[in-house]
């Protein structure tokens, strides 16, 4: 499940919460007890599995010709 992060207009806090998809746009509520409270955008993480994403996995030199 995702994590959404959230802050409390009221008191500023900021804070996290993991939920489905489904449930991604249901109203927050701050750990204050607060009902204003906006989403907040961020950068997503991104996992790269397998091979191909290290110095190691590619031959040293120019491959190509004729530049």
């Amino acid at each position: 499940m995702p994590l959404y992060s959230f802050v409390c207009t009221v008191c500023g806090v900021h804070f996290d919460e993991r939920r489905s998809f489904a449930d991604a746009d249901d109203p927050a509520t701050c750990p204050n007890g607060h009902k204003n409270v906006h989403r907040q955008f961020s950068v997503p993480t991104i996992v790269f599995k397998g091979s191909g994403w290290y110095s190691t996995d590619h031959p040293k030199g120019n491959t190509r010709k004729g530049s």
